[in-house]
Order: C-alpha cells, then structure tokens, then sequence
C-alpha cells in the first residue's frame, strides 16, 4: 500500500518534469469565454425568467457544452463562476428593468 502510493506520487512528479516545457506554454495564455455585453445570453436569460415552468438548472441551458468539454478542470471552474456571474447580473437587471414597468 505504502509502495503503491510512493509509486504514484513518483510518477506526477515525473509527469510534471515531463510536462514542465508545455504546461509553460499554456499558463500565460487568458482565455475571454464571455463576453459582458452579450446580447444572445441575455435574451436566453430573458426567457428563462419569463417560462411559466420552474427552470431547475438554468447554467446548463445557458452554458455551450462543447466550450465546456474542451476546458481543462481549472477552465471549467472559471467558466462556471464566470456564467454564474453574467447570470445574475443579468438577472438583477431584468428585474430592475420589471420593476420599473409595473
């Protein structure tokens, strides 16, 4: 059991030597996912607000499944919260716009 675990540790380490040229090339790159005037994901926010169903998970309808595939763990994680972000902002301002009509 021990061995096993210093086995694997070993090779994540080997890896990361392995990979260190590569993961170099990639960390200074800033990947824009969302844009924050987008028009098209405010409209579909607009529509989940206005269905008469409860919407369960309305994240899942708004984020692009293939972008989201294609991202490593830590680019899922920023686009998650950045979807989560752009969803309550736009939120926030369909209720205030709401408000202001009634």
């Amino acid at each position: 059991m021990k061995n096993d675990i210093l086995k694997m540790l070993a090779n994540k380490a080997k890896n990361r030597l392995i990979n260190k040229n590569l993961r170099n090339t990639y960390s200074n790159v800033e990947v824009k996912i969302i844009t924050k005037n987008d028009d098209n994901f405010y409209n579909k926010v607009k529509e989940i607000m206005n269905e008469e169903t409860y919407v369960c998970n309305p994240l899942k309808r708004l984020m692009d499944e293939d972008k989201l595939m294609k991202l490593d763990a830590r680019g899922r994680e920023r686009y998650l919260l950045e979807t989560i972000e752009k969803y309550q902002e736009a939120r926030r301002k369909i209720e205030k716009e709401n408000s202001i009509v009634v």
